[in-house]
């Protein structure tokens, strides 16, 4: 159970610093951005990473089938929500401009190698 607090302490540690620096930097910089999108996407890719955490850590307290299963439905859940967000985007949008495209990605592989690195030290106390 502290292994859950302590996750969602740092995630949302480290989601207030990239908001932080998403304040500094994306006025300044001419991606095609808004903040507000910024801040929607970063609000939306934590939130995912934290419900894939949930049913991930889940799956790694079950026995060693089910627990696959919980790991693999986590793996296709966020993919799912990924893919529901990147729709939702382009259909209010009509267009996904380059610099959403490249912050999305550049915060999908943030939140994805903290997910995995936290994943694998509770794997290796288990």
């Amino acid at each position: 159970m502290i292994e859950h607090f302590r996750y969602l302490w740092q995630v949302l540690v480290v989601a207030s610093i990239l908001l932080l620096l998403g304040i500094i930097f994306i006025p300044g910089m001419d991606m095609g951005l808004s903040l507000r999108l910024y801040m929607l996407s970063l609000a939306s890719v934590t939130l995912i990473n934290i419900i894939t955490f949930l049913v991930m850590i889940r799956g790694i307290h079950k026995q060693n089938k089910e627990g696959m299963v919980y790991l693999m439905g986590g793996i296709g859940l966020k993919f799912l929500l990924y893919l529901g967000f990147v729709l939702i985007v382009w259909g209010t949008t009509n267009n996904l401009s380059k610099g959403f495209i490249i912050t999305f990605f550049a915060l999908y592989l943030i939140f994805t190698f903290f997910l995995a690195k936290n994943l694998l030290k509770i794997l290796k106390n288990k």
